[in-house]
């Protein structure tokens, strides 16, 4: 279980590059990429391929071959890697709230208004607390509000006059908003264990542990770790499952791209 466990980062970089390469190819693409929630959705698709490969890939390289990253102990450079591990991944999830908020503006009505360089943890407790209540409970809450918000509006909008452009617009819209719900009951669902197990972890830090005890702890504890970290490859898999629009621009680059590279072989 152990090996299967420290492989997994290895799995995940590689599943989280061909996502990233598939988000790129399908963003960019002149259908997609003035849409503003697809904007969005590249910038997290970009995220977390820097973070897969800053975060998860020194823990493959650590585990599997003992090298360290040289910088983990160089004074400010430490400071500064510390940041980025815990940066980058709520970044990723920050930029899908992004999106969650645009699609509830752009179903509201067109007259809305919506259109340190050290730092000493003094209360390790409360710390652990608030990260917990701002990263692991208010980012996934506030997604679904706005994803609530979103078919509330949807459901008004249906009332309103239509046309064939209309139509087509609130089709397009409602592949976006049911791709961008499903990302966010995912990342819940994803963000959930680790942080039971982290909270649990910082609680039960003071309690005496037999070795059994503490090396299920530890087993538990790497695998909520690698875990999060799927935060980082769901977003391509999960657009092209749910979203037909995603899967026709994704094949429509593709046959795009096969002359071009066919004619340079």
């Amino acid at each position: 279980m152990n090996q299967f466990v420290n492989y997994l980062p290895l799995i995940f970089i590689i599943l989280g590059l061909i996502g990233f390469i598939g988000n790129a190819l399908t963003f960019l693409q002149l259908e997609l990429r003035s849409n503003p929630c697809c904007i969005y959705s590249l910038c997290g698709s970009i995220v977390d391929i820097i973070s897969l490969f800053y975060n998860v890939l020194p823990l493959y390289l650590n585990k599997i071959y003992k090298i360290y990253i040289p910088w983990v102990n160089m004074g400010n450079l430490c400071k500064f890697h510390i940041f980025i591990v815990a940066f980058l991944p709520h970044l990723s999830i920050n930029f899908l709230l992004m999106s969650t908020i645009d699609r509830y503006a752009s179903t509201c009505k067109l007259t809305s208004s919506i259109r340190h360089l050290r730092c000493i943890v003094t209360y390790p407790l409360l710390n652990n607390i608030l990260y917990i209540v701002l990263n692991c409970v208010m980012q996934p809450v506030a997604m679904l509000i706005f994803v609530v918000l979103t078919f509330q509006n949807v459901q008004q909008s249906r009332q309103r006059a239509g046309g064939t452009n209309t139509t087509y617009l609130h089709h397009s819209r409602k592949q976006f908003i049911t791709m961008i719900f499903t990302q966010v009951i995912v990342t819940a669902f994803i963000l959930l264990p680790w942080a039971i197990m982290y909270m649990y972890n910082n609680i039960s830090a003071n309690i005496t542990k037999t070795s059994e005890q503490q090396t299920i702890i530890n087993f538990v504890y790497w695998l909520t770790n690698y875990w999060f970290y799927l935060n980082n490859v769901k977003s391509f898999y999960l657009s092209i499952l749910t979203s037909r629009l995603f899967r026709q621009t994704f094949l429509k680059a593709l046959i795009r791209l096969l002359p071009r590279y066919c004619k340079y072989q």
